[in-house]
């Protein structure tokens, strides 16, 4: 059972945090209507991989830092202050999820380098990973070993598809209008982010 709690970290982490709206979830749909779900299939395998290596990373450094008391309440205040932020945004600022029409397309033959370069730009993961797993292990939910550290990825590549998945399907036969997901997911999401925000207060002064 122990071995679960890795895997759903990873997996509901990764479904949270690519469900905000994004580059990478918005050529993934864009791809799948315009060129059919073989392509965008090559795209997301390009995202594994960097993701894969981004996860592992963060678990890296995580290990590192696990015993400094001070990063680890440092990485709790910007964790505090960034889903804070991020709750203020979805709530006040509302953004639109969208496929940009405007993005260009080129070489169908190259959506898996594709993907790796565009999950390469995004750097967000590994500092939203180190969060996750200092958290983690400050909980202690699980015991950092190379057994968790897979089956995290795991659960992070899965979480990641199936993110990917709720959107190119929302975004196939809907609009934004029409579908109650699409016109509530920033209420979602902010919920979401707010309590993660509230834990984050909770853990800095208890």
């Amino acid at each position: 059972m122990n071995h679960l709690i890795p895997f759903f970290t990873g997996y509901f982490a990764s479904v949270i945090g690519t469900l905000l709206p994004g580059i990478l979830n918005a050529t993934a749909v864009k791809i799948s209507k315009k060129e059919g779900m073989k392509h965008a299939y090559s795209f997301m395998l390009g995202t594994f991989i960097i993701i894969a290596l981004q996860t592992y990373l963060a678990v890296f450094f995580a290990k590192v830092i696990e015993n400094s008391v001070f990063i680890t309440n440092i990485l709790r205040e910007i964790g505090f202050v960034v889903f804070f932020i991020l709750t203020l945004y979805f709530f006040i600022v509302k953004p639109k999820p969208r496929v940009n029409s405007e993005l260009i397309i080129k070489g169908k033959g190259k959506r898996f380098t594709q993907g790796l370069i565009f999950a390469l730009l995004n750097v967000f993961p590994i500092f939203y990973y180190v969060f996750i797993s200092v958290t983690a292990v400050n909980n202690k939910w699980y015991e950092v070993n190379y057994v968790s550290n897979i089956l995290l990825t795991i659960g992070v590549l899965l979480g990641t598809f199936t993110a990917f998945m709720v959107y190119i399907n929302l975004f196939k036969n809907s609009n934004i209008e029409e579908n109650f997901f699409l016109k509530n997911i920033n209420k979602i999401i902010g919920t979401i982010t707010g309590t993660i925000t509230v834990i984050n207060l909770i853990k800095l002064f208890y």
